[in-house]
């Protein structure tokens, strides 16, 4: 009579376990509900100092972003890019990559300048009136100045351009360029 009723309170002890764990998966929703609150945070508009939400949700889903912060601030730019297109008031550029190894140092990788991009690739920039244009007198690794009278007009292909701006509907819209 013992063994039965020690069998029957194992069993009612076995089937309360299964419903409250429910074969794994409580531990499954509980995990699928913190992520989908992750994404809803992700999701949630950001503000900048200002609170102005605009500028950082413009182009959350594009296909171009700015720099991370930390590589933006060691390069003091937003976007990095070679020129490979000019227009009439506006220019296409293929992306600068940007890395900064654990030694601190800055490494830069762009396509050749022979290399065939496609048009897809290619990153369309368009600036105000009073954007500003800078020349660099000498190329990025040496000492120079840069010319604060420069212009769209000094411009040209294969060029690298630093770019202070943002992305909006996968067009960079620069507030400052400077190029070398």
């Amino acid at each position: 009579m013992k063994l039965k009723k020690a069998m029957v309170l194992f069993g009612t002890v076995c089937i309360l376990n299964t419903m409250i764990v429910g074969c794994g998966s409580s531990s499954e929703s509980a995990a699928k509900t913190e992520e989908t609150q992750a994404e809803e945070l992700n999701d949630a508009p950001l503000k900048d100092i200002d609170g102005n939400t605009e500028a950082l949700q413009e182009n959350t889903a594009g296909k171009w972003q700015v720099l991370e912060p930390d590589v933006a601030a060691a390069v003091d730019a937003d976007f990095l890019g070679k020129v490979r297109k000019m227009e009439e008031d506006s220019f296409f550029i293929v992306e600068r990559k940007v890395k900064i190894p654990g030694d601190g140092s800055i490494v830069y990788s762009s396509p050749s300048s022979d290399a065939d991009i496609p048009d897809s690739q290619l990153i369309h920039v368009v600036f105000e009136e009073d954007t500003r244009f800078y020349l660099k007198d000498t190329d990025e690794n040496e000492e120079g100045h840069w010319n604060e009278e420069s212009g769209f007009q000094y411009l040209k292909e294969h060029m690298s351009v630093s770019m202070k701006g943002r992305f909006k509907n996968d067009e960079f819209h620069a507030t400052e360029i400077r190029f070398f």
